[in-house]
């Protein structure tokens, strides 16, 4: 295994009403070894902030709810100004395991790829609701229409940029089509990509939190109306 040097691993964090969560977030990433957590807060309106300050993040703040789409091109745009090596998104809801982000690392420098995806499919994740397995069932389907290979998990929060995707990915869409609207314009910039088996930790609170079936198809019709009729 290539150990990682995590140092160079800049970590930033969607965050929207998070604070019951966020704080342990913070701290579980720091306990793992990785010091430079950014909290990308998209307009929270409860505690979110405090508690991510408290926890010794630093916090960039949207003033208003944009969306998740909008926290991620955030995130790339700071990595830009201050010459991240690397760049690792995670949920800030506590989903992801701190311990991945080597998983995903050791992907990146063998596979040779300038971005790398945690995917909760290539492991067993029998205890996600099936009403969210079609979802991303449906996301998958859509997004791998667009993009020259397929991917089993198009959905996840959980990825690895190198400095050449920091460079050049500029994302547009707000929302959680963000996440399909990456993968496709990575494909035509010729970015490599690939895919990392990772741990979900699902919990009664992380459960209630993202997209349901009906918020899904509204997604996937906003990427189609993006790349088909823009």
């Amino acid at each position: 295994m290539i150990l990682i040097p995590k140092s160079e691993i800049s970590i930033c964090l969607p965050v929207y009403n998070e604070s019951q969560v966020i704080y342990q977030v913070i701290k579980d990433i720091q306990h793992a070894g990785y010091d430079q957590v950014y909290v990308i807060d998209d307009g929270s309106t409860d505690e979110s902030i405090a508690e991510a300050k408290r926890a010794g993040a630093t916090v960039i703040r949207h003033l208003l709810n944009r969306g998740a789409g909008a926290a991620a091109q955030t995130s790339i745009a700071l990595a830009r100004k201050k010459q991240f090596k690397y760049l690792v998104m995670m949920d800030g809801d506590g989903q992801h395991s701190p311990a991945d982000i080597q998983t995903l690392y050791t992907t990146l420098k063998n596979k040779g790829a300038d971005i790398v995806i945690g995917s909760r499919f290539l492991n067993d994740n029998s205890e996600m609701p099936n009403i969210r397995k079609r979802y991303n069932q449906l996301a998958n389907l859509i997004t791998n229409l667009f993009c020259s290979n397929s991917y089993s998990d198009t959905q996840s929060g959980f990825r690895i940029f190198n400095r050449s995707a920091i460079e050049q990915l500029n994302l547009t869409l707000d929302g959680f089509s963000y996440c399909s609207e990456m993968l496709i314009l990575s494909d035509r910039l010729g970015l490599k990509l690939e895919e990392a088996p990772i741990e979900t930790l699902y919990s009664e609170y992380s459960l209630q939190k993202g997209q349901n079936f009906m918020a899904g198809v509204t997604t996937a019709w906003h990427l189609i109306r993006k790349i088909v009729f823009k």
